[in-house]
């Protein structure tokens, strides 16, 4: 199946309901594919459709995979400090994927010509019910997406916030594990196009992206395959700032409905009020409230149709809902930082709210910043407090955001009298307020006001940098980044001077998640949360600036609890990427970026739905909301007293019994009778409710194979004292397939793999991944030789005697066909391997003899050290060193492993494969081999 050029526009109204490109969006697929470049700025006003850069990358790559001679980037980031448009990004991509996925099969269609095209390009075995296209998340307080790496030759959109996508290309990565970090920033580095929308709140981010594609061209050797190309987003194109491709003049007269867009006057009436900004309490915010108020009030009854209402704090958000609802008006609130299952709440199909269609219910829609942008919203007015002029512009541009409605207004909050020198309103700062107010003063004479044609000049006042200078990132400290393996001191600042531009105010993330009955004995708490982490969908964004207020709440009312001689709450338990397992909170921890945290959802934290340090509300668990179960997961809606309730119910007690003979050998174990009995006595808290579980295949599971599977139910005390089921969980300890230290021992086929097997097959993956890339004829060799070699030390006899309850086999394997996490551990414990004792160590010591000068497949001294390094950091360890001396990684004398590893030879081997091949070119490679070997263990060799 074949995809042209001429199938643009096809492709386009599928994905977007039928709606054609507008002229700037073919200009922009037609400049891509005659440069293989994005351009460096991409000149769109609020409303001209810049989410579409996904449509033209997906379109664009399936035309490169369908033949098309320019190469262009595989993976878009789409980077934005606003997680509402993070969040909208990532849904818009993600429905790209499942219409891609639905498609296939029917060659009539334009979808499965395009997902044909993009199949192609995937080394992997192609899932047929996954979408050919990978979208991933990564926004603070959200667990992080990670399935992107697994096909560095496909095409993926990641959408993510200017921090978590900054810290991994930094090979820092929040929220990441370590031994991940350099698989991301190479992926990042390489064969991408970062698109950093509202550019002018990244400057810092954006210097330092276009540097890190500066550094990784001037290594010594490079690798053939595009660089990071990075591209802003502006209203108004700089003519300092390279190539620019968006809306031009002329496009307004060919494109009506972009017209009606861009220019249907927004008027702007300024109404002044006595004290401004809004103080936090007595007569002058009530004074505020009611201006608000009485504002949204008028505006309803003008145009009899939803208005918005933007304030710049939750306590006035909250108290102006109060007040329109006193007055008898329907209002919706929604602000702060929202967890995305309240988010899906207000989109359709649940709700029409955050839509163009709006709800003809809803009177007036409250919010502070989080609906500035990423929500097709259409006003029918709007009244706002002052904000900083990117923010009104935005704002304005959820009013008649089609351009339809006949009249219009945005109303504005100002002081009546000049800014007092301290004025601070939300998060934002009197200077730049007091620049919003004199430009906002022109907008309000203008008859077009907040147009978004007309703010292109004089464009918004831009924030004031928070920092004297921008950083230039420098080679000695892209070297020391790469020493991902190393604790490096305050890694966290050091990022910030990278990646921020206020220095003082970095708004780094975390995230809460509440679970119904967190039990007591934090030893419950862990395994409990360990068997069922953490959801995206059930997780809160917060800011770590309120980490402290925070603790100091959890504390206090753990304190109370204790004064009233009543039970202290559950202790709060802390997940932390690359930490296993999750851990009770210590008053030693500082959160840190990616890390979350689990409370009882009795904890009054919350002020409508957001984590507020002042709040008195609770909010429910929605774990059971689980709308996008990861892999081996499914949520089961059974109904009560059907068969399939009662076979489940059946096949649960049998596994329980099955975990009992386990645990307690030669013990009888409770009558599978008497549990299934027991479970259904309590049908009703199992049913309808939905059950989450972990082993999609238990129902059909064979009898012998359900030792793979542990079930758990979670009981809690009901009012009357005796125990109640708050949630039954069944996990599948075959989970290995998403756990990257499981899987190098581990095959989803209950059977052992011999090592020369597997190193075959990653060896074989390995040059098709590098030939698809089209890197040179060299680096696949290396490719090659390094998945060749890269498990040579599991041939120690230690480590096999790891992988076996029993004599090892003759031929050394390199998976065990083990397979619970469990068993794994505790083998490893028994086969008398140092702690931390890596394979790969050992690896790298075999290869650096096997691969001689003399081997005639080898092109020189520099390409064997390259492979020795990306079998030595296969999966992620010894960048730069190792935890093991030479005696300890063999047990015995061994001259080649003291010149390796006590000498100093594997630090100089690092260091000059970084000088030639750069330090995120080597990161790249060793993604490639790293993938390579993820895809042939996800297939069971």
């Amino acid at each position: 199946m074949s995809v042209d050029r001429a199938d643009f526009g096809a492709f386009f109204a599928a994905v977007r309901g039928g709606q054609q490109p507008f002229r700037w969006q073919e200009r922009l697929l037609d400049h891509l594919l005659r440069t293989g470049r994005w351009p460096d700025q991409l000149v769109a006003p609020t409303g001209a459709g810049k989410t579409s850069v996904i449509d033209v990358h997906v379109f664009a790559v399936a035309l490169m995979a369908a033949g098309h001679p320019v190469r262009v980037p595989r993976r878009l980031a789409l980077v934005v400090d606003r997680r509402a448009l993070v969040d909208d990004q990532h849904a818009h991509a993600t429905a790209i994927a499942g219409l891609l996925a639905a498609a296939r099969g029917d060659s009539r269609t334009v979808l499965a010509r395009v997902a044909a095209a993009l199949d192609s390009l995937r080394t992997g075995q192609v899932d047929p019910t996954a979408s050919p296209l990978s979208v991933a998340l990564l926004r603070g307080g959200a667990p992080p997406s990670r399935s992107w790496l697994d096909e560095p030759t496909g095409a993926a959109v990641l959408c993510a916030t200017p921090d978590m996508w900054g810290s991994r290309l930094l090979l820092a990565g929040y929220g990441s594990r370590v031994q991940a970090r350099p698989r991301e920033a190479g992926l990042l580095a390489y064969d991408t196009v970062a698109v950093v929308d509202e550019a002018h709140l990244s400057r810092q981010l954006v210097t330092t992206a276009r540097r890190v594609a500066e550094l990784a061209v001037v290594a010594d050797e490079p690798l053939g395959v595009p660089v990071l190309q990075v591209v802003e987003t502006t209203a108004t194109p700089h003519a300092d700032a390279g190539v620019a491709v968006g809306v031009e003049p002329d496009d307004l007269a060919v494109d009506a409905p972009l017209r009606q867009r861009l220019t249907a006057p927004k008027p702007v009436a300024l109404l002044p009020v006595p004290t401004w900004p809004i103080p936090r309490s007595g007569p002058a915010f009530k004074a505020g409230v009611a201006a608000l108020a009485d504002e949204a009030v008028r505006l309803h009854e003008a145009h009899r149709a939803t208005v918005g209402c933007f304030v710049n704090s939750v306590a006035v958000a909250a108290a102006v809902a109060g007040e329109l609802r006193a007055r008898d008006l329907n209002v919706e609130l929604i602000c702060g930082r929202l967890r995305p299952y309240d988010v899906d709440r207000l989109r359709p199909p649940a709700s029409t709210l955050l839509s163009l269609g709006g709800d003809p219910t809803v009177d007036v829609l409250v919010s502070t910043q989080s609906l500035e942008v990423g929500v097709d919203l259409d006003l029918s007015a709007v009244v706002t407090e002052l904000a900083p002029g990117g923010a009104l512009a935005q704002r304005a541009g959820r009013v008649n955001r089609l351009g339809l409605r006949s009249a219009t207004q945005v109303s504005v909050l100002v002081p009546a009298d000049e800014l007092p020198d301290a004025a601070q309103s939300g998060p934002y700062r009197r200077d730049d307020l007091a620049a919003a107010l004199t430009w906002l003063a022109g907008r309000a004479v203008d008859p077009a006001g907040l147009a978004p044609w007309a703010l292109r000049d004089p464009r918004p006042p831009a924030p004031a940098l928070r920092r004297d200078l921008l950083q230039r990132l420098e080679l000695a400290q892209a070297w020391q980044l790469a020493r991902t393996s190393d604790d490096l001191a305050a890694a966290q600042d050091d990022l910030d001077l990278w990646l921020s531009d206020d220095l003082d105010a970095a708004d780094h993330e975390f995230g809460i998640v509440v679970r119904r009955a967190l039990p007591a004995d934090t030893a419950d708490a862990v395994r409990l949360i360990e068997a069922l982490p953490p959801r995206p969908h059930e997780v809160f964004p917060v800011s770590i600036r309120k980490s402290t207020e925070i603790r100091k709440r959890l504390d206090d009312l753990a304190t109370a609890a204790v004064k009233a001689r009543l039970d202290p709450p559950p202790t709060p338990i802390l997940v932390r990427p690359g930490e296993s397992p999750p851990r009770p909170l210590t008053t030693d921890d500082r959160i840190r970026p990616g890390d979350m945290l689990v409370l009882d959802d009795t904890t009054p934290l919350f002020t409508s739905k957001v984590v507020d340090p002042d709040g008195t509300e609770q909010v429910d668990d929605v774990l059971d909301g689980i709308a996008d179960p990861k892999p081996g997961e499914v949520v089961l809606r059974i109904e009560r007293d059907t068969a399939a309730h009662c076979r489940f119910l059946d096949a649960v007690a049998a596994t329980i019994v099955d975990q009992h003979d386990q645990e307690a050998p030669g013990v009888a174990g409770p009558d599978p009778a008497e549990v299934a009995q027991l479970l259904r006595v309590h049908r009703d808290e199992l049913t309808p409710r939905p059950m989450v579980v972990a082993a999609a295949a238990l129902l059909d599971r064979p009898t012998e194979d359900r030792a793979g599977a542990e079930v758990i139910p979670h009981w809690q005390e009901s009012d009357d004292g005796k125990p109640q089921l708050a949630r039954l969980i069944v996990v599948d300890l075959r989970k290995a397939t998403v756990d990257d230290e499981l899987r190098q021992t581990w095959t989803p086929r209950r059977r052992r793999v011999p090592l020369r097997q597997h190193a075959d097959a990653v060896a074989g993956r390995a040059e098709t991944v590098a030939v698809r890339l089209g890197l040179p004829v060299e680096l696949v060799q290396v490719l090659r030789l390094a998945g060749l070699h890269h498990d040579d030390g599991k041939t120690d006899k230690r480590f096999q005697q790891s992988l076996c309850d029993g004599d090892p086999p003759p031929d050394p394997l390199a998976k065990s066909g083990v397979r619970d996490a469990r068993t794994i551990r505790r083998l490893r414990q028994k086969s008398g391997l140092p702690t931390g004792w890596r394979h790969e160590q050992l690896s790298a010591r075999l290869a650096w003899s096997t691969l001689s000068t003399q081997d005639s497949t080898v092109q020189d001294d520099d390409h064997r050290e390259l492979i020795v390094r990306l079998v030595g950091t296969s999966h992620g360890h010894g960048r730069h060193g190792f935890p093991h001396t030479a005696g300890q990684l063999v047990g015995a004398v061994d001259d080649t492993a003291v010149d390796l590893f006590d000498e100093g030879r594997w630090d100089e081997l690092i260091e000059r494969t970084h000088r030639r091949w750069g330090v995120w070119g080597c990161a790249y490679l060793e993604a490639l081999l790293r993938a390579a070997d993820g895809q042939v263990s996800a297939e069971g060799s």
